[in-house]
């Protein structure tokens, strides 16, 4: 009933669970109470939401509906897409970037975008809904035009202005629909069907999750605006502000991989047109290029090209602080292209100078290959049974938000940049002012001292640098992890998520725990104990005692990794029920019931192809999950409702997942895609040196020869 009337889940604030079954040894916590509402209520109340609050003394949560803040805000200024089709913007272009340039080219860029702005502010056409009024001004003149063509059918003057009138409404449809498909940010659809009931579907979602924040903090008693603003921004500022940390010496830290003075002319040669283009094409189509080359002549870059606003968004459903908001960096499009070229030119070097064990964000290195490792270890630890073992998921506070510039700068002389290389990074990541998008609008101008913006190109680069000190420490204070022949393993890493390997004796995790709080002393990254986990052999005693040490107190029998569980045991079904309820929700619900049949197809190949295709490169899926996703599937495609049963299917699933030349839509099946990621597999294990190539041949030998007892179960 919910999928076939199209409702949704209304933005909620508060606990994740409404009800309690108040049992101590059985307990159950459930979300069994919720707000649906549908796309007219949706339209009538964009600012909705409900908040569910503490049950007292029931087995319940009141929830309570609001309507939410109501308030005129003044939104910043965004380009739309449809403006360059028209004569009018291009003229304003060309005449404000007539006049010659003076002084620093990339602050008088600046300057004359400002100017083009104002300009393109007083105009009509700027604003959406002039678009909209002069289409419904189209579209009455088509009609009057159609009824004198009932009295004159072949008068050639009415017949002229019929066509001329088809053909503007046609172009101003598309420019419609651009702006639309602008607004939804849905990329898979970029060369699909233009659905715009599934496209404004998407731009109501999307207007629900950023405010949720707001939502958030307007379920309280004082819910006024300036209220809800300053908190946010208190809460921003402390952030990204943090007290000056002890002075801690870096020379104690081993330095791992450097780089070889043959390689500083390729960082700091003359920056050419071409790579500036790169930089350009490898961005958002609708992105353009500016004047880049004076900052690498002068090192100078202009606080309001670095100056970022943050979009505050959601990390899970049911957020209950701010402290569960993400925020985004919405960088400078000129910003963003010196720091894509800084970026290309860092890119090649990386592989060089960090360690092996981190998979995220380097050339030629896979995050699902650490989850098959990790599988493969446990398990085989496993069948040892009580393993001297332990195997610990690592949660960092806020990552990429208190990360130590300082460290990050320091850290790149270390490994031997060159000079000129450090200044332009000191000049990218130092001086920042940041705002807030709240509702639309921008909130606040706060200078910040630490972190890095998650959506700068040079981020994910600079952070890893910094893991790469964790990396030499673990491998270089003597802790004990696996180690199977000539191969050992103390931890993985993907970006910020870790896991340690290790030997579980006293000694060793009093190593660990030293470990960390020099790493957390030194680069400003502190553990989060509480949202940490270890796991322990069945039969292994001193689990509490280690646990002590290394001040983890969450011990679990299974371990999500990269969104994909690990265990001793081998994974069960129920295991999968996470990744079989995330399939289900997104071929279910309003975004089925909106979109025709090629969306669908559009939909099934480009966003859940890709989720099935995660799990298989991450995990063995049983026979019982590869008959669910292909029965969901064909029933999504034929019919937009995976709860439909008992249909008749007038092709078979098979022919549909056949290439387009032998008459099928081109749908891979789980089995090509298991095959495809088997045979990937094997080839990167003898052409690829990683952790996972080392520990297959190092565990198991060559696939050539007959495999031993234990073989792996991949």
């Amino acid at each position: 009933m919910i999928f076939k009337n199209s409702l949704m889940d209304l933005n909620s604030v508060g606990s994740k669970y409404t009800w309690f079954n108040q049992r101590v040894d059985n307990p159950i916590h459930i979300k069994l109470d919720r707000v649906l509402v549908n796309n007219c209520w949706m339209n009538a109340f964009t600012d909705s939401f409900y908040s569910i609050q503490s049950p007292a003394c029931s087995d319940h949560c009141p929830i309570i509906l609001h309507s939410g803040i109501v308030n005129q805000v003044r939104h910043r200024f965004l380009f739309k897409n449809y403006w360059a089709k028209l004569d009018r913007y291009w003229t304003l272009l060309l005449q404000v970037f007539s006049e010659n340039v003076t002084g620093n080219p990339l602050s008088h860029l600046c300057n004359t975008l400002r100017q083009l702005k104002s300009l393109i502010k007083k105009e009509l056409w700027s604003n959406s809904n002039s678009i909209a009024r002069h289409l419904n001004s189209l579209l009455r003149l088509q009609g009057e035009i159609l009824e004198k063509l009932h009295e004159e059918p072949n008068s050639p003057t009415l017949n002229i202005a019929l066509k001329d009138t088809n053909a503007k409404i046609a172009e101003f449809n598309a420019i419609t629909a651009s702006w639309i498909i602008q607004r939804a940010k849905v990329n898979w659809l970029k060369h699909g069907e233009e659905d715009l009931k599934f496209l404004y579907g998407k731009i109501r979602c999307r207007r629900s999750s950023s405010k949720s924040v707001i939502n958030l903090i307007a379920s309280t008693p004082s819910n006024n605006r300036d209220t809800v603003v300053s908190t946010i921004l208190k809460h921003f500022q402390e952030l990204y502000n943090p007290p000056p940390s002890q002075n801690h010496s870096l020379d104690s830290l081993p330095i791992g991989y450097t780089i070889p003075e043959t390689c500083h002319h390729a960082l700091t040669s003359y920056i050419q047109e071409e790579e500036i283009k790169k930089a350009v094409f490898q961005g958002n189509s609708t992105s353009a290029p500016g004047a880049i080359r004076s900052f690498f002549f002068k090192g100078y870059i202009p606080n309001g090209v670095k100056a970022t606003a943050l979009a505050i968004i959601p990390k899970h459903k049911n957020a209950t602080s701010i402290a569960d908001y993400r925020p985004i960096a919405l960088c400078n499009v000129l910003y963003k292209i010196i720091a894509k070229v800084i970026s290309n030119r860092l890119k090649p070097i990386m592989p060089s100078i960090i360690e092996s064990n981190q998979s995220g964000f380097i050339k030629s290195r896979i995050s699902t290959d650490n989850i098959l490792l990790a599988s493969d270890i446990l398990a085989s630890a496993g069948k040892r049974g009580g393993a001297n073992f332990f195997c610990a998921k690592l949660d960092i506070k806020k990552a990429f938000d208190t990360v130590s510039r300082g460290f990050i700068l320091d850290r790149m002389v270390k490994k031997g940049f060159p000079n000129v290389f450090v200044n332009w990074i000191k000049m990218c990541i130092t001086d920042v002012n940041f705002s807030i998008v709240l509702n639309g609008a921008l909130e606040g101008y706060f200078n910040t001292s630490a972190g890095l913006r998650q959506g700068c190109p040079l981020s994910p680069y600079l952070f890893c640098l910094a893991m790469d000190a964790l990396s030499n420490l673990l491998d270089g204070r003597d802790f004990k992890g696996i180690s199977v022949k000539n191969f050992s393993l103390t931890h993985l890493l993907y970006a910020d998520d870790v896991l340690i390997f290790g030997e579980a004796s006293f000694e060793n995790c009093h190593k660990l725990a030293n470990i960390l709080s020099e790493f957390a002393n030194v680069t400003g990254l502190k553990i989060n104990f509480e949202k940490s986990a270890i796991m322990f052999p069945k039969l292994f005693r001193y689990q509490q005692e280690i646990c002590q040490i290394l001040s983890i107190h969450n011990i679990s029998s299974k371990i999500s990794y990269l969104g994909i569980p690990i265990t001793f045991q081998r994974l069960k079904i129920e295991d999968y029920l996470p990744f079989m309820d995330s399939i289900n929700k997104k071929m279910n619900g309003w975004k089925a019931n909106l979109l025709s049949f090629g969306g669908r197809l559009q939909y099934l190949k480009f966003t859940i192809q890709n989720s099935i295709g995660y799990w298989i490169r991450g995990s063995i899926l049983p026979k019982t999950v590869i008959k669910f996703l292909k029965k969901s599937s064909s029933r999504f495609l034929f019919f937009g409702d995976c709860s439909t049963s008992r249909k008749l299917h007038m092709i078979s699933w098979d022919v549909i997942c056949r290439p387009k030349h032998r008459g099928g839509l081109g749908i891979p099946t789980v089995n090509a895609l298991q095959f495809a990621n088997n045979c990937s597999v094997i080839f990167r294990m003898y052409n690829c040196i990683t952790p996972l190539s080392s520990w297959l041949i190092n565990k198991y030998m060559s696939p050539w020869r007959p495999p031993p007892c234990n073989a792996s179960k991949f």
